[in-house]
C-alpha cells in the first residue's frame, strides 16, 4: 500500500473517529436521564439497580473487549458498539410506559447493551485512529487530533443537552407549536420517548461512521486466547504493584470515594433539578453550563498540582465536595443549584489529579494497565454504591404506610430524604479510606 493511500485512510479514519466520538457520547436523553426513567414508571430503587447492572457490565467486559479489539480488529469492535447502541435505543422505544415487570427487564437489557457498547468502544476508536496516522507516518498529528475531538465532542454534548431538555419540556414544545401556528397540543406523557428517538438517530450515525472506518495496517496479532491471557496477567501485575506501592494505592482509594458519591448524584441530577423546582427546559442549560466548566477547572487543577502536595489537593477537593453535598441535601428551591457547582468541579478536578499522579508514578510498561485498573475500580465501587442506594430507597419507602400512596410527589419525598445520606456516606467512606490505607501501610514512613 503506497503512502498516499495510507494518508487517505488515515484522514478518513480521523474524520470518522471524530464524528463517532461526538454522537456516541452526546445523547439527547442525558439532561433528563433520571427523570425520564422515573416517568417510564421505574422506582428510585429500580433506577439504582439498573445503574449497578450497567457498571457491572463494563467491569466484566473491559479487559476481554480490549483483547478482542487487539486481535479481531478495532473496526469490528466499533461496528459492534454501533449495533449495540442502536439496539439499546430500540429497546427503550418499544418498552411500555407505566411500569411492570416487562418494562423493568427491558431496561435491564438496555443497561447491559449500553455497558457492552461502552466496553467495546473504549479505547478501540482511539487505537484505530492512532494506528492509521502511525501507518501513514503522521503520528505527530495525534495531539492536534485529540484536541479537535475533545472540542467537537464538547460542542456536540452542549447542543445535545439543550435540545434533549427542550424537546422533553411540554410547555416549551407547546409554545413552539403555537408560535408556528400548529393546533396540536402535547402533554408530558407524549414526549417521554422523543429524546430516545433522537438518540436512535445518533446511534445510526455512530454505526455509519464505524462502517466507514478502515482497519489500519498493523503487525500480526496473537490469538484471542493468548491476548486475553496476557491482558489478565498484565492486570494482575498492575494490581499487585498498586497493592504494594503506597502512593498509587492511596490515589485510587481516594478516587473511588470521590467518584462514587459524585457520580451517583450526577445520575440523579435531573430528578434533583425537578425537586428544587427548576423548569425542565433549563436542565439542558444547566448540564451544558456545568460541562463548560471543563474549560477552566483543569487549568486550576494544574496550578494546584504544581504548587501543593497530593495530600493537600486531596483534602481541598474533599472539603469542596462535602460542602456541596451538605448544601445539596438542603434541597433549597432554585438556589439549590449553587452547591452542585462544587460537585461538578470536584469530579473534574478528581479526574485531573488522579490521571496526573498515576501517570507520573506508574512504570511505563504498566501505565496503560494501571489507568485501566483505575477505571475498573471506580466503576466497580460505583456499581456497589448504586445497589446501596437502591437498598436505601427501599428501606425509606418501607418506613411509610401504604396509605401514603406511591404518587410522583411521594417519590419526590423519598428522593429528598435520601439526599441527606449523601454527606454521611461520604464522610464514612473517607474514614474507611483512611483506615484501610493506615492498616495497609502502617509501617510506612
Amino acid at each position: 500500500m503506497v503512502g498516499s493511500d495510507l494518508q487517505s485512510i488515515a484522514q478518513r479514519n480521523v474524520r470518522a473517529f471524530t464524528i463517532f466520538r461526538m454522537f456516541f457520547n452526546a445523547r439527547f436523553y442525558y439532561p433528563v436521564y433520571a427523570l425520564l426513567f422515573l416517568h417510564y414508571g421505574l422506582t428510585l430503587e429500580q433506577f439504582g439497580i439498573l445503574n449497578g447492572v450497567w457498571a457491572a457490565t463494563i467491569v466484566l467486559l473491559e479487559v476481554p473487549s480490549g483483547a478482542l479489539a487487539d486481535t479481531l480488529g478495532r473496526r469490528k469492535l466499533l461496528i459492534l458498539a454501533g449495533c449495540l447502541m442502536v439496539l439499546e435505543m430500540a429497546v427503550l422505544l418499544v418498552a411500555p410506559v407505566g411500569g411492570g415487570a416487562l418494562m423493568f427487564w427491558l431496561f435491564v437489557l438496555n443497561r447491559i447493551l449500553s455497558g457492552t457498547a461502552e466496553a467495546a468502544a473504549s479505547g478501540a476508536d482511539e487505537a484505530l485512529a492512532y494506528d492509521s496516522l502511525k501507518a501513514a507516518g503522521q503520528e505527530r498529528q495525534w495531539g492536534g487530533v485529540l484536541e479537535r475531538v475533545q472540542r467537537d465532542t464538547s460542542l456536540a454534548f452542549f447542543f445535545a443537552m439543550l435540545i434533549g431538555a427542550a424537546v422533553y419540556d411540554a410547555e416549551m414544545v407547546n409554545a413552539v407549536l403555537q408560535f408556528v401556528g400548529a393546533s396540536m397540543f402535547v402533554e408530558q406523557g407524549h414526549l417521554i420517548k422523543v429524546p430516545i428517538a433522537l438518540s436512535l438517530v445518533s446511534a445510526l450515525v455512530v454505526l455509519a461512521m464505524a462502517l466507514r472506518m478502515q482497519e489500519a495496517p498493523v503487525a500480526e496479532h496473537e490469538s484471542v486466547r493468548a491476548t486475553i491471557i496476557k491482558s489478565l496477567q498484565q492486570s494482575v501485575a498492575a494490581s499487585r504493584w498498586i497493592w504494594l506501592t503506597s502512593f498509587p494505592f492511596g490515589v485510587i482509594l481516594a478516587a473511588m470515594a470521590l467518584d462514587s458519591v459524585i457520580r451517583q448524584f450526577l445520575t440523579l441530577a435531573s430528578e434533583y433539578w425537578s425537586v428544587i423546582e427548576l423548569p425542565i427546559a433549563s436542565f439542558g442549560l444547566i448540564g451544558s453550563g456545568m460541562a463548560l466548566m471543563g474549560v477552566f477547572v483543569p487549568r486550576l487543577a494544574r496550578i494546584l498540582a504544581d504548587r501543593y502536595t497530593p495530600l493537600q489537593n486531596g483534602l481541598f477537593v474533599c472539603v469542596g465536595v462535602l460542602v456541596g453535598l451538605v448544601g445539596m441535601s438542603m434541597v433549597i428551591p432554585y438556589w439549590g443549584i449553587v452547591p452542585t457547582v462544587l460537585l461538578y468541579a470536584g469530579i473534574q478536578m478528581t479526574g485531573y489529579f488522579v490521571s496526573r499522579y498515576l501517570n507520573e508514578t506508574a512504570p511505563s510498561e504498566q501505565r496503560a494497565t494501571v489507568l485501566s485498573f483505575r477505571g475498573l475500580s471506580t466503576n466497580f465501587i460505583y456499581g456497589m454504591v448504586s445497589l446501596m442506594y437502591a437498598s436505601l430507597i427501599a428501606s425509606t419507602r418501607g418506613e411509610y404506610s401504604d396509605e401514603d400512596g406511591l404518587t410522583g410527589d411521594f417519590e419526590h419525598v423519598i428522593f429528598v430524604e435520601s439526599l441527606g445520606w449523601f454527606p454521611i456516606y461520604f464522610v464514612v467512606s473517607l474514614f474507611a479510606v483512611y483506615l484501610i490505607y493506615r492498616l495497609r501501610f502502617r509501617q510506612a514512613q
